[in-house]
């Protein structure tokens, strides 16, 4: 049986790719999933956290003002992108570290909350483990992950046309989103589960090659399928198009 392709660092070793995430709409788009994913959390006011998974720190400078009491860590397997954060003075009190989710750089039990933005289905299952063993007991574990949902919305439908067309050029990869049932077996030990629940997040966008770069630059159709391009997309296709993300939510408690 053919081995499982490594997403893990996925098209972010590219400094140009980078600088096209980085923008302002997909600034809101994370921090508005931020904002979804810790209401409601705690309690945790103080102590040490860590953003996993942090690419240019979008979620990190949410986190920063939802709880500033909080000492946060940044870590990302991708240099550009940590680059990225690093040059920003709201990030400044954070601490970034480039390292890989599955082989995290850390002591055990340091961390009070880990929490993971739109970014775990980018890693390989050893992420559990690690996160689990540098969460103190009773700690926190916060995540938003894209879900395996049909969409009957114009983008979503637009976009199945375009990859149905390409479908030859593509191998499906597992980090095309998660089952809602399987959130509560991210991490392999005794937690107990506060919140999980499913929520829809709409965009609009001005027309399909607005959309189509827009996923681009959030690596989603390489997260899926391991490329970007689609063949015939200029297909006629005008206006604006909706286009919706289902998207998972938990909030887990490490048992003391």
């Amino acid at each position: 049986m053919a081995s499982e392709p490594d997403v893990s660092v996925g098209p972010w070793s590219d400094g140009e790719r980078a600088r096209r995430y980085d923008s302002a709409g997909n600034g809101r788009f994370y921090r508005a999933l931020l904002t979804r994913l810790v209401s409601g959390a705690g309690p945790f006011g103080q102590g040490r956290g860590l953003d996993l998974g942090c690419g240019s720190g979008f979620a990190t400078e949410g986190l920063l003002q939802a709880f500033p009491a909080v000492a946060w860590q940044g870590v990302d397997v991708s240099a550009p992108m940590l680059a990225r954060a690093a040059h920003k003075s709201t990030l400044a009190p954070v601490s970034l570290c480039h390292a890989a989710a599955e082989a995290l750089p850390y002591a055990a039990g340091l961390f009070d909350v880990v929490v993971s933005n739109f970014s775990w289905h980018w890693f390989r299952p050893a992420a559990g483990a690690e996160v689990l063993r540098v969460l103190r007991p009773g700690g926190w574990f916060l995540v938003s992950a894209p879900l395996r949902r049909f969409s009957g919305a114009a983008g979503n439908r637009w976009l199945a046309r375009r990859l149905h067309a390409s479908r030859r050029r593509f191998r499906r990869f597992a980090s095309q989103g998660l089952r809602i049932e399987d959130m509560n077996s991210l991490l392999p030990g005794d937690l107990c589960t506060h919140r999980l629940e499913s929520v829809v997040i709409e965009e609009q966008f001005s027309d399909a090659q607005t959309l189509l770069a827009t996923l681009e630059s959030r690596g989603s159709l390489h997260a899926i399928f391991g490329t970007d391009g689609l063949e015939g997309c200029a297909d006629g296709t005008t206006g604006s198009l909706a286009f919706e993300w289902h998207v998972g939510l938990l909030h887990m408690q490490v048992k003391p």
